[in-house]
């Protein structure tokens, strides 16, 4: 064993050869991972996926297999590749593989891979068609719902909120205000917020700037219809007062009552 003291002279091969067969991952992926949304967890997950494809021709890893490569449950890899395709940071494949004729089920981190290119444009060409710009403020707005949550969103959540910035087309800032409407008003639901951006669509509310003078209005009537009911209850709180039918007939009864007792 004497031989082995120190630095044995096979120790920098061995080092040198584990340096070699490092894995290949974007630099992009370990700076702007959070960007997109994903989790500390969830990009181990995904190391682990790219490691098992490259290294080990392994492209459908079973949840335990996963799991005894994690400090996490099989329930917990099952709900993390859940919320992955519920961001379309990842699909389901099934393709026919060439060499055994067999159709083969697989993960494919190829909708990463775009989002993250997408993103790359983003960060390195000045105009970029508005398309581009979906997965960073997805990745935003997914860490503020979920924030104001106190939970995880939903798959059917996070497409929810994909739909708004790609479908609908309302700007980062218009959501995340409805966000605010929700916490205010204790509504948190999409449902609610969904209304609430539809309104503001319809009302042709275009900036910051323009819904801070919608909230001023609507705040402005709202006080000026308390006011007109308030007035309307107090005069006519006074007219039942002097004119109250149950009072007049009550006095009438009384009067009656005196005039035809006995003294």
């Amino acid at each position: 064993m004497g031989e082995f003291r120190g630095d044995p002279a096979g120790t920098s091969a061995i080092a040198r050869l584990l340096a070699s067969s490092a894995l290949a991952i974007p630099a992009e992926l370990l700076r702007w991972y959070r960007d997109l949304g994903l989790r500390d967890e969830e990009l181990v997950l995904i190391l682990h996926l790219l490691y098992m494809r490259q290294w080990e021709d392994t492209v459908f890893p079973t949840y335990g297999e996963l799991s005894r490569r994690m400090s996490a449950s099989e329930d917990q890899i099952a709900a993390m590749i859940q919320r992955l395709i519920g961001l379309d940071l990842m699909a389901l494949d099934h393709r026919l593989d060439e060499h055994t004729g067999t159709w083969q089920d697989g993960y494919d981190l190829s909708p990463l891979f775009r989002k993250l290119a997408r993103l790359w444009l983003e960060r390195n060409v000045e105009e970029l068609p508005r398309p581009w710009v979906t997965a960073d403020a997805a990745g935003r707005l997914l860490r503020k719902f979920e924030e104001e949550f106190g939970r995880p969103l939903t798959s059917i959540e996070i497409e929810q909120l994909i739909h708004w910035l790609d479908e609908d087309a309302y700007p980062e800032w218009m959501i995340q205000e409805a966000l605010r409407e929700a916490v205010l008003s204790g509504t948190l639901s999409l449902r609610y917020m969904d209304r609430v951006l539809l309104e503001w669509q319809r009302k042709n509310i275009r900036s910051l700037k323009e819904l801070q003078a919608h909230r001023q209005q609507f705040q402005q009537r709202k006080k000026s219809g308390s006011e007109a009911k308030g007035i309307g209850r107090g005069s006519n709180a006074g007219d039942e007062k002097e004119h109250s039918p149950k009072k007049s007939k009550y006095d009438a009864f009384y009067r009656l009552y005196r005039k035809e007792r006995p003294e």
